[in-house]
């Protein structure tokens, strides 16, 4: 096999892994589904989003204390913009009151850095950019989000 399709090869074995566990543990929890409102420009990875209601799901349920990964997809509410990404698993002290979205901030940058479901101590975190010198003026912007009934 010449390279390409040795990376292609893979690149679908991984697919299907990710796919059949967060298949096995999304049977056992229900998506969980918050929007917000979201007056910016924002990131996930390395794809921008403007500014707009969003609809973000837990696709593998509401995080546990116990759990070190999940899967988040991010929507507007149009579903013309998608993006599913997987996740790290922040934990928190307290359970939160309401559902929050939580944006690393610099500047006019903003990336998309957690997600939390009400109720819950543990929430989704997303991976962002290392802090630079040009990210020392960083902030946290907590935006309210409200739940939203059923999945996708």
């Amino acid at each position: 096999m010449n390279k390409n399709k040795k990376f292609l090869h893979l690149f679908a074995m991984l697919v299907t892994l990710i796919g059949s566990t967060a298949g096995a543990q999304a049977q056992n929890r229900r998506k969980v589904t918050v929007e917000a409102a979201v007056p910016f420009e924002f990131m996930v990875g390395d794809r921008a989003f403007p500014a707009g209601t969003y609809v973000f799901e837990m696709a593998t349920g509401s995080p546990k204390s116990t759990d070190e990964s999940g899967v988040l997809v991010i929507r507007n509410r149009d579903r013309r913009l998608y993006a599913a990404v997987a996740t790290d698993v922040a934990h928190g002290q307290n359970a939160h009151v309401s559902p929050k979205v939580v944006f690393a901030r610099s500047g006019d940058r903003a990336y998309l850095a957690n997600v939390w479901h009400q109720g819950n101590a543990a929430g989704l975190s997303l991976h962002t950019p290392s802090i630079t010198e040009d990210w020392q003026e960083s902030e946290l912007v907590t935006l309210d989000a409200y739940g939203v009934n059923g999945g996708i």
